[in-house]
């Protein structure tokens, strides 16, 4: 059975249940009704007997009494007089002989009323035959009607549901397209409003989305990493192909093996960094962390490189709590002060500190060097981009894209803007702990 049928079946079965409670109710409350106005008038009958019996105290003449006595017994409410002894003294005859109880009660299909006089009792029967009839009509009718409204119901609550779930049929057919032909471009129909199926149309739209950026990132990194490991590997090829054409001095020899050293050291300092960006982009590991201590920590571990330009690093370190994974942070915060180092000029200051703002945790990178023109702003945080100031300069383009790739598994993002004196402004801006936190726990809830 489909989700629409056990939906469909299941507000069915839930609106039977209702209509059942609720004709019961209504049945009971009108036979409740019914017998009691059916009760209301013998007790007024009765009552109304005994007081014009009470006025009058003299009895008609018999052929008069004969004459009531035949009217009387053609009305439907029969009225009996008994004696104390419980034998008929008037009015009558009885259809349900003496009942010795006062009050209201139901002998076979009589409803009677009892009422007790100084003189003996006063009688008052009526057959149900009416309100057993009206009782009747209405179940019929509850009993025909109840099942012809939960047919409409069934087809209403099939046709609700259809559409209702039409979403995630539309979402199941997609996911069904994109694993055929593994093409995460297609995106669902947005459903309207701000119900549970326009949140699910959005974060399937959205994660598709990011599905797609990710997968062309992929390409692309692996387009651009075969184009970079192809030029490594071709100088190797020729210089040793070079070398084994004819016998060489040992000079020569030793000239063709530092030149692959070389190339086989940038080559893999270039792996290195490609296993760096692949690993950068998984989810980071949620533990503590102080931005202060990731400040200080690369500002040691270039204050070397930063030495031996001659250039001045200038530290200022405040506590800035988030989470995240320390080596990844720390990998991410290095490139950008490794960068700062190498494109500013000798005897310069680069500056590098941190603070805790009103939404996120900042780590500052400030250098003096030429900055980053506007069009390349967006280009360089890609894999292989380089500016066009670094002509001259050793790297592969990576630098930036892995800082961005861990700042976005952080939940974070990176900034650069070219300051107005000169020189560019880094900054990673990640969550805050305590915001981090709080934002966990409603996604939990």
């Amino acid at each position: 059975m489909t989700f629409r049928w056990r939906l469909t079946v299941t507000y069915a079965a839930l609106l039977g249940l209702m209509l059942l409670i609720a004709g019961s109710l209504s049945y009971l409350a009108l036979r409740t009704t019914l017998y009691s106005g059916l009760d209301d008038g013998l007790r007024a009958v009765a009552r109304q007997q005994v007081a014009q019996r009470a006025r009058v105290n003299n009895e008609p003449p018999a052929d008069v009494r004969a004459v009531l006595d035949a009217l009387h017994r053609q009305q439907p409410t029969r009225l009996t007089e008994f004696d104390a002894q419980g034998r008929e003294a008037g009015s009558g005859p009885s259809r349900v002989g003496f009942v010795p109880q006062a009050g209201i009660s139901q002998v076979g299909t009589e409803r009677v009323f009892m009422l007790n006089t100084p003189t003996g009792w006063m009688q008052a029967s009526r057959s149900d035959e009416e309100v057993r009839s009206a009782l009747w009509r209405i179940l019929r009718l509850e009993l025909l009607g109840a099942p012809l409204m939960l047919l409409l119901a069934l087809g209403l609550g099939y046709v609700l549901a259809d559409r209702a779930l039409e979403p995630v049929d539309q979402v199941s057919d997609l996911a069904a397209r994109i694993a055929r032909g593994g093409h995460p471009g297609e995106r669902v129909p947005q459903a309207p409003g701000g119900d549970e199926l326009a949140r699910l149309t959005r974060t399937i739209n959205d994660m598709l989305s990011r599905l797609d950026a990710q997968l062309t990132r992929e390409r692309l990194f692996a387009h651009a990493s075969g184009h970079e490991l192809r030029t490594p590997i071709s100088v190797i090829r020729a210089a040793t192909s070079l070398a084994l054409e004819q016998p060489r001095t040992p000079e020569e020899y030793r000239a063709t093996l530092w030149q692959v050293r070389d190339v086989s050291e940038d080559m893999s300092a270039l792996i290195g960094r490609l296993m760096a960006l692949a690993q950068a982009v998984r989810p980071a590991s949620q533990q503590p962390v102080n931005l202060a201590d990731i400040t200080l920590m690369v500002s040691e571990l270039h204050a070397a490189e930063a030495q031996e330009k001659h250039i001045h690093l200038q530290v200022s370190a405040n506590d800035a709590e988030t989470s995240g994974d320390f080596e990844s942070l720390v990998l991410a915060a290095g490139n950008l002060v490794q960068n700062a180092i190498k494109y500013s000029p000798p005897g310069s200051t680069v500056h590098v500190s941190c603070e805790l703002g009103v939404v996120s945790a900042c780590l500052t990178v400030l250098d003096p060097g030429p900055g980053i023109p506007g069009e390349d702003l967006l280009r360089l945080t890609q894999p292989f981009q380089r500016g066009t100031h670094t002509l001259g300069l050793s790297g592969a383009g990576l630098g930036l894209a892995l800082v961005e790739a861990i700042v976005e598994a952080h939940g974070g993002r990176l900034s650069l803007t070219n300051r107005p004196e000169q020189g560019l402004r880094a900054e990673l801006l990640l969550p805050r702990a305590d915001r981090q936190r709080r934002s966990e726990r409603s996604a939990a809830r």
